[in-house]
């Protein structure tokens, strides 16, 4: 190394050296009961998470097949990646601000002097004009980070990008979870629908036996009229699920970045909802606060809040600058090698203080904006934690809920199923009327519809119950903007610029 490098790297190391200004960051506690407060239900155990790839309990490959083709194609995924490397950036930009910046370059004038004006008796003497040519080898202007304002300012942006890594987890979690809602929703939808399909046949089968009846004059038209009138109906009630389908189908589409054609040949042959044979494992407070993207966002940008009150009360202390220039300078061009004759330099170490700011007190209100701004982000972090909390409360009573309707629709419709049947044969028979096959009917029917919709519901809440616990369970590859940044240190000091042992916030590759 140089010594010219080697005194560079000193200098920041001394300029470095001091602690930084302002208060220095402590995680909010955050004292949490060791469970949840509802009773965990049959089929949710309180074991930590360990997958992170949660909707594979499914076991429904065209969902995984869904949600793959989001992970890579989500366009607010992308964009929340592009807002990653808009930190990084501003990240780089905050470091080099611990060196000086220095600049070279080599320049032509060509001048005249007005003699007149500089009172020079021999006025000839300077009528003609004049090259000079300048080779900047060096000019620099430093400001020392004495205070640490600079240290700062990069803890802020640390802590600022390291909160848009877990913006995109949190993007990444909730995506994951509307694909999973839409799907299940649709696969609910097709089975309330052949349900009123379902209701349609048996009123054609009942249309066929009523129409022998008026026949044979054991019926009448009225009968046969109000038989037509339910069959249509119900074959109306059937093709309005196909818009709902259709309306999910374009969500997806959406959530993939693509035109619906291919969800919907995907999703053309109706499905069973998926159900989950597993138990869910949900862990406890504490650690769903350690692992919620949006808990460890909020985190993140409490510390850079809270650097930036020491960057504002910077502005109440001196700034040390240094400025200089080591220049080449002669009328001949073929002279700029010649530097022990021709150099000229500067050295200009200054002490610059606005207290003017501070008279007036635009100093004090800066502070005082910084120190809100800190407090807000604290209270935030406190506010995503407790929603994250009770909404993992409020998943598990609502899942358990849903398992005891789907519960009760089970075992509805098999009775029911059974008293259908046994209708059947009463009105092939005669021994029932017209009426009380349509009743049977349409109670089977109801019972399959809502078996359905509570198949959904227990399927919609199991994912609502993962998206709550935030994933973050097992080392699932994420982009590797992503990953790295878990590195970076956000309390800098002179030693992390100077060290590559792989854990000092060094500026990002290509930056």
């Amino acid at each position: 190394m140089r010594p010219l490098s080697k005194a560079l790297l000193a200098a920041v190391a001394a300029a470095a050296g001091g602690c930084a200004i302002g208060p220095e960051y402590r995680a909010a506690e955050q004292p949490q009961p060791s469970q949840f407060a509802t009773p965990l239900p049959e089929g949710v155990v309180p074991a930590e998470p360990v997958t992170e790839a949660w909707w594979t309990q499914f076991h429904d490959p065209v969902l995984d097949e869904l949600i793959a083709r989001a992970d890579l194609q989500n366009l607010d995924l992308r964009r929340a990646l592009l807002g990653v490397e808009t930190y990084r950036a501003q990240y780089t930009i905050d470091f080099s601000k611990m060196f000086p910046d220095i600049t070279t370059g080599i320049g032509y004038a060509r001048r005249r002097v007005d003699a007149n004006q500089l009172g020079v008796l021999n006025v000839d003497a300077l009528r003609s004009g004049f090259d000079t040519w300048t080779w900047s080898m060096a000019s620099a202007t430093w400001e020392l980070d004495v205070w640490g304002s600079v240290r700062r300012q990069i803890e802020a942006g640390v802590s600022a990008l390291q909160a848009s890594a877990e913006d995109y987890a949190a993007a990444q979690v909730s995506i994951r979870a509307e694909i999973a809602n839409a799907y299940v929703v649709i696969r609910q939808l097709q089975a309330q629908r052949a349900a009123y399909r379902e209701l349609a046949d048996g009123y054609a089968k009942l249309l066929a036996a009523v129409e022998a009846k008026v026949k044979h004059g054991m019926a009448s038209d009225v009968e046969l009229g109000e038989i037509r009138a339910r069959r249509s109906a119900a074959e109306g009630d059937a093709v309005r699920y196909d818009a709902m389908v259709a309306n999910q189908e374009a969500g997806i589409a959406i959530l993939l970045a693509e035109p619906p054609t291919r969800v919907r040949a995907m999703l053309a042959e109706p499905k069973p909802v998926p159900t989950v044979d597993v138990p869910v494992a949900v862990g406890v407070p504490a650690s769903l606060l350690q692992r919620r993207p949006d808990v460890r966002a909020a985190e993140r940008r409490a510390q850079s809040a809270n650097a930036r009150i020491g960057i504002a009360q910077s502005a109440y202390l001196p700034k040390f600058i240094l400025t200089g220039y080591f220049n080449v300078q002669t009328p001949s061009f073929d002279n700029l090698g010649d530097v022990s004759r021709n150099q000229t330099y500067v050295a200009n170490p200054a002490i610059v203080w606005n207290f003017m700011s501070i008279l007036t007190g635009a100093t004090q209100a800066a502070e005082k904006q910084a120190k809100a701004a800190a407090l807000d982000a604290l209270l935030g972090y406190q506010q995503v934690s407790v929603r994250a909390v009770n909404e993992v409360d409020a998943a598990i009573a609502v899942l358990a809920s849903a398992g005891k309707v789907r519960s009760n629709y089970r075992s509805a419709s098999v009775s029911v199923g059974k008293a259908y049947d046994l209708a059947t044969r009463q009105f092939e028979a005669g021994t029932i009327d017209i009426t009380r096959m349509v009743q049977y009917l349409e109670t089977v029917i109801r019972a399959r519809d809502g078996l359905a919709q509570a198949e959904g519901l227990v399927a919609q809440n199991y994912v609502e119950l993962y998206r709550s616990l935030g994933g973050g369970w097992d080392a699932t590859p994420a982009p590797r903007a992503i990953e790295e940044l878990r590195m970076f240190n956000p309390a800098p000091t002179a030693n992390d610029f100077l060290s590559h042992d792989g854990n000092a916030p060094q500026p990002p590759a290509g930056g």
